[in-house]
């Protein structure tokens, strides 16, 4: 991933948690993963077997990551149509337990 796609993605994580869960973030302390995987690897609490059957096989799955100050670990996943860089499917946790899904095909 490009630096400047990285830095859309952080923008929009500290925005949704603004606005989505009232969590102010500071992007320097945002952290960013990314790992390719074959659904037979995925867990079904990142992604539900009837959200799964819709997306690509492998898929890229990106995660942005942020600790607040009470020690609440939110990470929020999100799969990529590779060749357009359009959302497929988004799922939010906070420590460890998915609170939000969103589907997107």
């Amino acid at each position: 991933m490009r630096g400047d796609e990285k830095m859309l993605h952080m923008d929009w994580f500290v925005r949704t948690m603004k606005r989505t869960f009232n969590v102010a973030v500071n992007i320097d302390e945002v952290s960013y993963e990314a790992y390719e995987f074959y659904h037979e690897e995925l867990d079904n609490y990142l992604v539900p077997e009837e959200h799964l059957e819709k997306l690509p096989n492998p898929l890229l799955f990106e995660t942005l990551a942020y600790v607040d100050g009470n020690g609440n670990e939110w990470i929020a996943g999100f799969v990529r149509d590779e060749e357009t860089g359009e959302k497929l499917y988004e799922v939010w946790i906070k420590n460890g337990k998915p609170i939000a899904y969103e589907i997107y095909v």
